[in-house]
């Protein structure tokens, strides 16, 4: 099976990155910062309510894990 290749400038080809199961993997800081990111959009929406931070990283949080 021939891997594909992407040109390069000059013409040049270089295989194509093709992620492993492994290399696709989450770390604990990606994780986090989707969560984060996620948490924040709730937060906005809700009209940015003042000391609703815990309900809206839990919320983020299960929705990112289902």
């Amino acid at each position: 099976m021939a891997k594909k290749t992407t040109e390069k400038e000059g013409g040049e080809k270089a295989p194509s990155k093709r992620l492993k199961k492994a290399d696709s993997a989450l770390t604990q800081e990606m994780r986090d910062e989707q969560i984060r990111i996620a948490a924040y959009y709730r937060w906005e929406e809700k009209g940015k309510k003042q000391g609703s931070d815990s309900d809206d990283w839990l919320e983020a949080e299960d929705s990112l894990t289902d």
